[in-house]
């Protein structure tokens, strides 16, 4: 079991709790965190938490409103030197991925595909953080924007580290953390994206998480990568689900049409 005790474990809950609680315990898995930490609307949480996971009321209606909490409502709730965020599509993939010279950084999170360099890191979905960024996020003279992220690693990046010493992890070491839209070349801490768990899931844990997923969750672009992958890889089974729930849904968009053309041609392929 790694060891993380001047880590905090968090989730910003802004869809369902009880797959807020799966991520969290997927990472609990292997990691003993300082503490676990689950933002929501306590009304929507389960009756049933799993011990050592706190919950803590916050109402997060949109992804703007996930982006303030994350700028300016996490700090005072941290403990410890460092906060790992997490969504309820990112966790921990290998315990045994653990660099301790991640600590040595105010933030790492998956290198963004499109953006060169170290300057390209990184994804906010599965990120680590640390209480020293947190509180220099209050300064006045940062204005909070969305997507949060973005607001951190890009917009304030070069004021975060001129005026407050805020040091970000380069990109290969960001690159041994987590991934998001690129795959790893080795072995990872974490990853972020709906889109890798045909890769990370077993194939029958996969099926009946996409058969309770709510339709919205299936609507966006993560869920049209999914299930792209999934007919390449001959999953039709669950391909279908996805596909059905956008059909649902009265998507006729492009994307969607196209995923029931791969599905049905897949079908007449395999008879």
């Amino acid at each position: 079991m790694l060891q993380l005790p001047q880590v905090t474990l968090c989730c910003v809950d802004t869809r369902e709790p009880a797959l807020a609680i799966e991520a969290l315990q997927r990472c609990r898995a292997g990691v003993r965190f300082g503490r676990t930490l689950l933002f929501t609307d306590l009304s929507r949480a389960p009756s049933a938490v799993p011990e050592g996971i706190e919950l803590l009321p916050a109402r997060i209606a949109s992804v703007a409103d996930y982006s303030a909490f994350m700028l300016r409502g996490l700090a005072e709730h941290v403990q410890g030197s460092h906060v790992l965020v997490v969504q309820w599509d990112g966790f921990v993939l290998d315990p045994a991925a653990w660099d301790p010279a991640f600590l040595q950084y105010d933030y790492v999170g998956a290198p963004w595909h499109d953006i060169a360099g170290d300057a390209g890191v990184g994804n906010g979905g599965f990120s680590l953080r640390s209480a020293r960024l947190l509180q220099a996020l209050h300064d006045p003279a940062l204005a909070p924007s969305h997507p949060e992220d973005l607001c951190i690693c890009r917009e304030h990046r070069a004021a975060l580290e001129r005026q407050h010493g805020i040091r970000f992890a380069p990109r290969a070491l960001a690159e041994r953390f987590a991934f998001e839209r690129t795959l790893p070349a080795g072995r990872s801490f974490g990853f972020h994206g709906l889109f890798h768990f045909d890769r990370v899931l077993p194939p029958a844990e996969l099926q009946a998480l996409l058969a309770r997923l709510p339709d919205p969750m299936l609507r966006g672009l993560d869920a049209h990568d999914l299930a792209r992958q999934l007919i390449g890889s001959g999953r039709l089974g669950a391909a279908k689900l996805i596909i059905d729930a956008r059909r649902r849904m009265g998507m006729h968009d492009r994307r969607t049409w196209r995923l029931r053309a791969r599905l049905a041609w897949a079908r007449w392929r395999t008879g």
